[in-house]
């Protein structure tokens, strides 16, 4: 019998990345077959979605823009259904029993950072293995780069503004992000002040963060160019010291999400945004001479994990 892992996909692009380079490095190491579940989780999501809208974001399945390896599992074989969430619930109350584990469910907690740690591998598993988290830090697949290069390629010609993509390409590119709404990212969240003054200081930093990483640039690289991208552009064009060096990446609502992340991945050189989508497209860069640098203010880790920075990154 083959052994299985099943992978509970859920959260937004950068959060399914970090999941899925986890969970395939964990295939690798026990010897186990991928299957994931894009059901379940999202679909949970996308029912919670209709109660509290989310203003930039959409709950669904975004891997599949990838040359991904792993196969799907069908959807009648997922707990996506009343009855399969009560049978989750309370098959994870019977593994508690049990020496041999079905379930590995990371710990999460919002209010302290977890350390990476791969220590669960080596508990005794079944035969088929459910396994749900975050895992963002690349210690847990780092050494499996050169694969996840390869599950992580495009499936086909990503189609984006092409004046856009031969300035990055003709040019000694930086790619700046700045994530808006931070802890205000539900419209009935504009009634809430403190998460609106929470998400102010959280823009504050990233704009001080960048400011600083462009003056880092222009003294490290000769004639840098800047494009920045965002969810949100209201107002930002007034808020950096030298935006007459900036391009600010506005593309198609359609597509913006892909064409956003190709765009950042074709860049150069990173100042990387405290988003995991704006991490991953500067991890997947394979430019030699790539500089990353990345906040060292803690409050603009987005992660749980306290390791969700690479060591190689520079902090500024």
């Amino acid at each position: 019998m083959t052994k299985k892992i099943i992978a509970r996909i859920a959260n937004g692009f950068g959060n399914q990345m970090f999941f899925y380079a986890s969970v395939y490095s964990f295939s690798k190491k026990l010897n186990y077959e991928l299957y994931l579940d894009t059901f379940t989780a999202i679909n949970q999501l996308k029912r919670k979605n209709t109660k509290k809208k989310f203003k930039h974001w959409d709950p669904k399945f975004e891997l599949n823009i990838f040359n991904i390896s792993s196969k799907i599992l069908s959807k009648n074989l997922t707990f996506d259904s009343n009855l399969g969430y009560f049978k989750r619930k309370f098959l994870i109350f019977l593994d508690n029993f049990y020496s041999k584990k079905t379930f590995y469910i990371e710990n999460i907690n919002k209010n302290i950072k977890k350390s990476f740690d791969i220590n669960f591998l080596d508990k005794p598993f079944n035969d088929k293995m459910y396994i749900e988290g975050y895992f963002e830090s690349e210690k847990y697949f780092l050494q499996f780069r050169s694969e996840l290069l390869k599950e992580f390629s495009f499936k086909k010609k990503i189609n984006c503004d092409q004046e856009y993509l031969n300035n990055i390409v003709n040019s000694n590119s930086v790619s700046l992000a700045i994530r808006r709404d931070r802890f205000s990212e539900t419209l009935n969240d504009d009634l809430n002040n403190k998460k609106i003054i929470k998400s102010k200081l959280f823009d504050k930093l990233q704009i001080d963060y960048i400011n600083n990483s462009i003056i880092y640039f222009k003294k490290k690289l000769p004639n840098p160019k800047f494009f920045l991208f965002s969810d949100n552009f209201d107002g930002l064009e007034d808020l950096f010291y030298s935006n007459e060096n900036i391009t600010f990446v506005k593309n198609s609502v359609q597509n913006k999400v892909i064409e956003d992340f190709f765009l950042m991945y074709k860049c150069k050189h990173f100042a990387v945004a405290p988003t995991s989508f704006h991490w991953w497209a500067a991890w997947l860069n394979n430019n030699d001479d790539k500089i990353c640098l990345r906040p060292s203010n803690d409050f603009l880790n987005p992660s749980n994990s306290a390791d969700f920075w690479p060591d190689s990154w520079i902090k500024i």
